[in-house]
C-alpha cells in the first residue's frame, strides 16, 4: 500500500485533490452499479415468477373442478404442460428437450425454480391441483437465459454510464480543485512579493471568514511577530555597534599609549589601570547584551508557561538577599539601601500566591533598578525596596531620593542604551591624558532586562519621578492562575 501512496506526495496537491476524489468516486459508483444490478435481478425474477403464475392459474382453476377437462392451447410464446396422475402429458408447448425433465417434476413440491436442461437454464412454476381424477401437475416455464440478456445488457449500459459519470466528476474535480487552490496561488504570489515589498506589507485577508482568511491572519501575525524580532535584532546590533565603538576606541588609545611609556612604570601601571576599567565595562556591556538575549529568546519560544512557579515569601528572600549584595556596592558612597517587606492581607497557607518568576528573575529586577539608583545617587543618599502582595498582583517597587529623571526620558527609560546621564550624574570629565570622556559606568541595558523579566512573568514594568524627589520604579507580576 505504501509503495503506491509515496509517489503520489511527489505530485501537486490539484492532482492529489483530484485522484483521490476520483477514486473515492469510482468506488461509489462501482458499489452502486453492483446495487442495482442486484435489484434488477430481483425484480427481473420477480416479475417472471409473476408471469408464470399467470400461465399456469388457468389450467390450475380448471382442473380443480374439472376431472375431464378439455384444454385450450395457450397463447403465443407460453410454455406450459400438464401431466395427467397417470404421468401422461396432456397438454405441452414445451420444447422436447424440457418436456424430457417433467418426469422428474411431478414429484417435486409445488413452487418455482431453476432447472438446467442441456446447457439451458429454464424458470419453472409447478403446481399440483387435485380433482376426483387424482393429483395433476401443470408446469410453467420461461427461459431464465432471456433474463440475464436483459441484465447484461442493462448492466453494461449503468458501467458506460458510470465510466462517463467518473470522467466527467474527474474533470469537474480538477476545475473544482484549481479554482479552490487560487486564493492560495495568489497568496503565494503576493508572500513573493513581500520579499521586496515594504516592511509592513500584509498578506490580503479575504473577506470571506474560511480557512484561508484564517491562515492569512495568522501568517500575517507571524510576519509581524519576525519583523519585531528582526527589527529588534538590527536595533541592538547598531545599539551595541554604536555602544561598544568609543570604548574600544579609548581602550586603543589607552594601550597605545602604555607602549609609548613602557619606561615609566607608574604611567605604565596608571595606563594598564585605566584599561582594566573599560575592560571591565565592556565585559559588562557582553554580559548584559547575553543576558536580555536569552530572555526574549526564552519568551519567543514559549518558555514562558513553563517557568517555575514561585510563592510571595519565596521572592520575599530574594528580595533580601539581592539588597545584601547591593548593600556591598551602596557602602563605598554612604548611600543606605533599605527594604520593606509587606505580606498578604492573609498569612501564608499552601495556597498562597504564586508567580510566574523565579529567584534569578527577582535578582535581576532588584540588583539591576537599585545598583542603578546607588550609582546615580549622590554620596549619603538612600533607596528603598518594597516587596508586597495584592489579591492580583505582587508589585516590586524601589524608590530613591536622588535627582530623578527629564520627563522627556521617561517614555524611553526601558529601551536599550538609553542612560540620562546628564540628568542623574554628572557627566564624566575628560581623560587628562587623552583627552577622552570615559564609558559611563551604565551599559544602558539595565532597565531593558527589566521589562524583559517582568513581560517574561507576563507583568510590567513603569517609572515615575517623585514629586518629592527622587525616582520610582514599579515591577508588577501577576498572580499565575
Amino acid at each position: 500500500m505504501l509503495r503506491f501512496i509515496r509517489p503520489l506526495r511527489l505530485l501537486s496537491l490539484r492532482s492529489r485533490i483530484t485522484i483521490g476524489s476520483t477514486a473515492i468516486a469510482a468506488v461509489v459508483i462501482v458499489l452502486l452499479v453492483l446495487v442495482m444490478r442486484f435489484q434488477v435481478v430481483s425484480v427481473v425474477a420477480s416479475a417472471t415468477r409473476t408471469l408464470l403464475d399467470a400461465d399456469a392459474d388457468p389450467y390450475v382453476a380448471t382442473l380443480e373442478v374439472d376431472s375431464n377437462p378439455d384444454f385450450s392451447p395457450p397463447g403465443n410464446l407460453q410454455l406450459v404442460a400438464v401431466v395427467s396422475p397417470k404421468g401422461d402429458i396432456v397438454l405441452s408447448t414445451m420444447p422436447s428437450r424440457v418436456e424430457s425433465a417433467l418426469g422428474s417434476l411431478t414429484t417435486t413440491a409445488a413452487g418455482t425454480s431453476v432447472i438446467d436442461v442441456s446447457g439451458s437454464q429454464y424458470r419453472v412454476v409447478v403446481e399440483h391441483p387435485v380433482n376426483q381424477a387424482g393429483r395433476w401437475t401443470v408446469v410453467a416455464a420461461r427461459n431464465a437465459q432471456a433474463e440475464a440478456i436483459v441484465v447484461d445488457d442493462l448492466t453494461t449500459t449503468l458501467s458506460v454510464t458510470g465510466l462517463a459519470i467518473l470522467v466527467a466528476f474527474g474533470v469537474a474535480s480538477w476545475i473544482l480543485a484549481t479554482a479552490a487552490l487560487r486564493p492560495v496561488n495568489r497568496m503565494r504570489r503576493e508572500a513573493e512579493r513581500l520579499s521586496v515589498a515594504p516592511e509592513r506589507a500584509e498578506l490580503p485577508v479575504g473577506p470571506a471568514q474560511d480557512e484561508l482568511a484564517s491562515l492569512a491572519v495568522t501568517l500575517n501575525a507571524f510576519l509581524a511577530r519576525t519583523r519585531q524580532a528582526t527589527e529588534r535584532e538590527r536595533q541592538m546590533v547598531s545599539d551595541a555597534s554604536h555602544e561598544l565603538r568609543t570604548p574600544l576606541a579609548i581602550l586603543t588609545t589607552q594601550l597605545d599609549l602604555a607602549s609609548l611609556d613602557a619606561g615609566d612604570a607608574a604611567a605604565l601601571a596608571e595606563h594598564i589601570e585605566r584599561a582594566k576599567n573599560n575592560v571591565a565595562r565592556l565585559s559588562r556591556l557582553a554580559n548584559d547584551l547575553l543576558t536580555l538575549s536569552r530572555i526574549e529568546e526564552s519568551e519567543r519560544a514559549g518558555d514562558t508557561d513553563q517557568q517555575a512557579l514561585s510563592t510571595w515569601s519565596d521572592l520575599g528572600d530574594e528580595v533580601m538577599a539581592a539588597v545584601d549584595r547591593v548593600r556591598l556596592i551602596a557602602s563605598t558612597k554612604d548611600i543606605t539601601v533599605d527594604f520593606d517587606l509587606e505580606p498578604p492581607a492573609v498569612s501564608p497557607t499552601p495556597d498562597e500566591a504564586r508567580y510566574r518568576l523565579d529567584a534569578g528573575g527577582m535578582a535581576q529586577l532588584v540588583t539591576n533598578i537599585a545598583g542603578n539608583a546607588v550609582s546615580a545617587l549622590p554620596r549619603g543618599g538612600g533607596v528603598l525596596v518594597t516587596w508586597r502582595s495584592t489579591p492580583e498582583f505582587g508589585e516590586l517597587q524601589v524608590t530613591d531620593d536622588g535627582p530623578g529623571v527629564p520627563e522627556s526620558f521617561v517614555p524611553v527609560a526601558f529601551d536599550r542604551f538609553t542612560r540620562p546621564d546628564e540628568a542623574r550624574k554628572s557627566r564624566p570629565a575628560p581623560d587628562p591624558a587623552t583627552g577622552a570622556i570615559p564609558l559611563p559606568g551604565g551599559s544602558g541595558l539595565g532597565l531593558a532586562i527589566v521589562r524583559a523579566v517582568a513581560e517574561r512573568a507576563g507583568g510590567t514594568a513603569s517609572l515615575r519621578n517623585v514629586r518629592s524627589g527622587g525616582l520610582e520604579v514599579t515591577v508588577r507580576v501577576p498572580v499565575a492562575r
